[in-house]
């Protein structure tokens, strides 16, 4: 729940649609966006966001969004691939319709 969405921050808050605003709320995780590529090493160079834990140590877990599939009624469902960065492992997560998925 803290990846599969298609979220922003805009002005300081959270935009998107709202489903998924609320469910990543719920998950109490932080988004983490990079506007500013430079500031950024050269393996950021594919990320979109970082999500993390609340309150936690960065360096316990976060997770970068690699890629984005975005929810499509005629698929009913959603996809991101996503790297640990603590293992550097790729993972895909993946949201929607029972049946379809």
């Amino acid at each position: 729940m803290a990846s599969t969405h298609a979220i922003t921050y805009v002005n300081g808050s959270l935009v998107g649609d709202p489903l998924d605003v609320k469910m990543f709320q719920a998950t109490k995780w932080v988004l983490e966006e990079l506007h500013e590529k430079k500031e950024h090493s050269e393996s950021d160079a594919n990320v979109i966001c970082y999500v993390h834990p609340e309150g936690a140590s960065k360096d316990k877990y976060k997770s970068a969004l690699i890629r984005r599939f975005d929810f499509t009624s005629a698929l009913m469902r959603m996809s991101v691939i996503c790297r640990n960065q603590i293992d550097n492992e790729y993972r895909v997560f993946v949201k929607g319709s029972p049946e379809k998925i």
